[in-house]
């Protein structure tokens, strides 16, 4: 959608705001007030930098294609001081050009700052002293991450432009090394070893979270146990473990490595569930009533220890087409009992409002080289809704708990949709002609409506892409807002503390609550600390989240560059005023420009969200599907161009241009006739 200018600034007026470079050419102020209302030229912009807070003085202000115009007076704050680019050496030490295009700066290092870097090589520099208006930035080598196309190098710019710390230092991984494997029976610990518990992961999974067990009861309700492994058995507040823990936040899950929050010593080993092992846990178990109705019996630190790991492929052969190992009949009752109890938990939940969007995963699988194989995908069987189920059941259950202390807690919280994406469905709900009314004070019921509606029609995959876009980004909190995509009033995060900090921190105040009395100052100090964490792990989750989208897309956009100029069939994901997005089969996704639409003049209705040619009167909308060939596939900037039907060969185009060539003589000579 076209950006809205908002409002309107006297000359000589100060503004505060974020500056969005738009290359080495100019840039605008972003500001909480308006969208890209301020603009700044190149020689305006004093050494302001994409991302920095900066002061700008309004120049003058006008009806014109920038309402303001203004200069930088002041960089009041540095979005980063730590860039990735290419390394030159040169007389006096050498010189880095940042990758970002955003970031068009020149950073001189001297000699003895190179870390002995060659010409080629990228790395990442620290800047130790800011650009002038006639002077280069000054910065100090950091890490150097190798020639461009050795293997894992794109991988690793990645991971550096991110700024992830993915290097373990000698204090935590000598703490890690210094913890004792022994499980030693104490008192107020359940022992659950008698129990028949499992895992449920992916094949290649590492660090094993959950293990569970189900029992069906004499009067038809279920005793599900949820067992979490007792990171913080391990992981002392402030311990070297502690801080590196908390400044990840979380672990990452590239194509080909994983970035874990904790050392192996404790991901893979001590803290994961691993099969016919003693480990420590947190074990929350509830009873399930036919109707999905929950009553914890008990949430407690435990020892368990794991009968049997097994895969998501291994439990869905078993339900979805009765294949049995020999080593998993013992298991069958309990996983059917299993099965029984999360389809009441998941009735109930959707019976309530919980949403449930259908989109496939894609995993890029590469060689030992990076160099990617295939993209293969991923759709949810019976056994990965299971585990969902389940998690979701313990996660709300022990919200519940942490809430009823009235102490501070951390909670998920997932807020109502934002209005005007609430619009923008409703906009396209009216050009599908659906006959769903969406209320504005929209509930989770309503949404859930509108997928059911759609559910296995043409325009299913746009409705559900918009629907998608609307929410809002889930988020941890202090406060508890409810969770809106699985409609819930109480949710936190307890299930995974291997790889995220917020679970972490759950389990310590699960054990607080179950032991200890807090004075006064000891609850505020608390709340002064969880307040700030949950931002926190709220940056470091997105953070995360951006960084294995961008490796994604870079191994699907190097994975495609082997199929440049072959037609394929695609739907279109998304309409704008500059083209349309277009998805393909495999996940793949890439635009078709406006100026390669070249069979007309293409107009974008905002109204109804729509391409419009100017003179054919063709239209192109949301969820359409197209025969569109890739034109370019840019690993640069992870991205796909199309084009709309087929290449036309050498012989057709040039046949084409003739027939134009003599229908333009033709014309020439009647005009001259009738003259």
């Amino acid at each position: 959608m076209e950006r809205k200018i908002l409002k309107v600034y006297k000359p000589g007026a100060i503004v505060e705001g974020i500056y969005q470079s738009c290359g080495d050419k100019f840039g605008f102020l972003i500001t909480d007030e308006f969208h890209e209302d301020v603009y700044i030229s190149k020689s305006d912009r004093l050494n302001a930098l994409n991302g920095d807070t900066i002061e700008v003085k309004i120049i003058f202000s006008y009806y014109g294609r920038h309402r303001n115009e203004g200069t930088v007076k002041r960089i009041i704050a540095r979005a980063n001081d730590t860039f990735t680019g290419t390394f030159k050496k040169t007389r006096f030490g050498g010189e880095v050009e940042p990758l970002d295009a955003k970031i068009p700066i020149i950073i001189d290092v001297l000699d003895g700052d190179t870390k002995n870097a060659q010409t080629g090589q990228r790395v990442t520099v620290k800047i130790d002293r800011w650009p002038g208006r006639r002077s280069n930035a000054q910065g100090i080598i950091t890490e150097i991450l190798g020639y461009e196309g050795d293997a894992g190098v794109d991988i690793d710019t990645i991971i550096a432009e991110h700024r992830l710390p993915h290097i373990f230092g000698n204090k935590v991984l000598e703490e890690a090394k210094s913890l004792s494997e022994k499980i030693i029976p104490e008192r107020n610990i359940e022992d659950y070893r008698n129990l028949q518990l499992i895992t449920i992961d992916g094949a290649d999974s590492k660090d094993l979270d959950d293990a569970v067990h189900c029992e069906k009861t004499g009067n038809g309700n279920f005793i599900l146990g949820v067992h979490i492994a007792d990171v913080s058995r391990y992981v002392k507040k402030a311990g070297e473990l502690d801080k590196e823990a908390y400044k990840r936040g979380t672990s990452v899950y590239l194509s080909d490595r994983v970035i874990p929050m904790l050392p192996f010593k404790l991901s893979n080993d001590l803290c994961s569930l691993n099969a016919n092992k003693d480990r420590y846990a947190v074990s929350c178990i509830m009873e399930v009533t036919r109707e999905g109705k929950i009553k914890t019996k008990k949430i407690t630190p435990s020892i368990i220890r794991v009968s049997r790991r097994c895969t998501y492929p291994e439990i869905n052969q078993i339900f979805e087409e009765n294949i049995i190992s020999e080593e998993l009949k013992p298991f069958v009752p309990m996983l059917s009992d299993f099965r029984e109890c999360t389809e009441i938990l998941r009735k109930e939940r959707i019976q309530r409002g919980a949403l449930e969007f259908d989109f496939p995963e894609y995993k890029v699988i590469l060689d030992k080289e990076g160099k990617p194989l295939r993209i293969e995908k991923r759709i949810r069987g019976i056994s990965e809704r299971m585990i969902e189920d389940a998690m979701i059941a313990a996660n709300e259950t022990v919200a519940r708990f942490l809430k009823k202390t009235g102490n501070t807690s951390v909670y998920r919280i997932h807020e109502i949709p934002d209005n005007d994406k609430i619009k923008n469905l409703r906009k396209l709900m009216e050009v599908c002609a659906i006959p769903i009314k969406i209320p504005e004070k929209v509930q989770p019921e309503d949404l859930q409506k509108l997928l059911r509606y759609v559910k296995d029609k043409d325009i299913e995959f746009a409705i559900q892409a918009m629907t998608l876009r609307s929410l809002q980004q889930a988020r941890y909190s202090t406060e508890n807002e409810g969770h809106f995509g699985i409609a819930s009033t109480c949710y936190t995060h307890f299930t995974s503390p291997i790889r995220r900090y917020p679970d972490l921190m759950v389990h310590r105040l699960i054990k607080d609550a179950l032991t200890k009395q807090k004075s006064k100052s000891e609850r505020e100090k608390e709340t002064e600390f969880l307040v700030k964490a949950v931002e926190h792990c709220s940056e470091t989750e997105q953070n995360a989240t951006q960084t294995e989208r961008d490796v994604t897309d870079l191994k699907i956009t190097e994975y495609m560059t082997a199929f440049v100029g072959e037609p394929f069939d695609a739907q279109i994901t998304g309409v704008t005023s500059f083209g349309i997005f277009v998805g393909l089969e495999n996940g793949a996704e890439g635009l078709v420009h406006v100026n390669d639409m070249e069979d007309d003049e293409y107009v974008y209705m905002e109204d109804t969200m729509l391409l419009k040619g100017k003179y054919s009167g063709k239209t192109y909308h949301l969820g359409m599907p197209l025969k569109v060939t890739l034109v370019k596939a840019d690993t640069e900037k992870k991205e796909l161009d199309f084009i709309i039907g087929e290449l036309k060969s050498p012989l057709d185009m040039f046949n084409e241009q003739n027939t134009k060539t003599n229908t333009k003589k033709k014309k020439k000579k009647l005009k001259n006739k009738r003259n």
